[in-house]
């Protein structure tokens, strides 16, 4: 019986701290949405935890792959070199690490690059009515995914909370059954 309610007491202790011991992406350079207006030498992705070497980014726009010169794991960073200047666009970096309990985990930072633009409408006083309406566009869309990608990320992180919610509840229930069958036999 004694083993029983060690059993149940160390099952209590440990499944909520395996539920909630996977890593996340704590801060990025450049941020989520970020625009981005010079030039940029090196991506840095932070995490909450440690990650291990197999950890990994790409940097994508349109779809295709631009090249790292380096990328880095460095505890709880993760770094990548770029080997040219970005040229204007959106750019998405696609990242996957593993944490240090073993576990894959990917996520994907967007953002902008409008380093011309910006130094052209620093150059002329009044700014074609065309470009203006073609940054308002690209703002939109860039604003679009932002909101998009913030719902994912509130979506997922409600979801890890419920599932920490629906184990921790469970765990109570296993315990306070095992307590009460301890009690009964006791009594008898």
């Amino acid at each position: 019986m004694k083993k029983l309610l060690f059993m149940l007491i160390c099952m209590f202790i440990s499944i909520p701290t395996m539920a909630s011991a996977h890593t996340h992406l704590s801060s990025s350079n450049p941020t989520e949405g970020q625009v981005v207006t010079e030039e940029l030498k090196e991506i840095t992705l932070d995490y909450a935890e440690n990650i291990e070497k197999l950890s990994t980014m790409k940097l994508l726009k349109d779809g295709v792959e631009i090249p790292l010169s380096q990328i880095l794991v460095q505890d709880r960073q993760l770094v990548g070199t770029l080997s040219a200047p970005l040229e204007n666009g959106s750019y998405i970096i696609d990242w996957n690490i593993v944490g240090e309990d073993g576990h894959p985990i990917t996520g994907k930072v967007s953002f902008t690059v409008e380093i011309e633009q910006i130094n052209k409408e620093k150059e002329t006083t009044q700014p074609k009515v065309e470009e203006n309406k073609q940054a308002n566009e690209q703002q939109d869309k860039v604003e679009t995914q932002t909101e998009d990608q913030t719902e994912n990320q509130t979506e997922n992180q409600t979801s890890t909370n419920t599932v920490t919610t629906i184990i921790t509840v469970l765990l109570l229930a296993i315990l306070v059954m095992g307590l009460v069958v301890l009690f009964k036999k006791k009594r008898k």
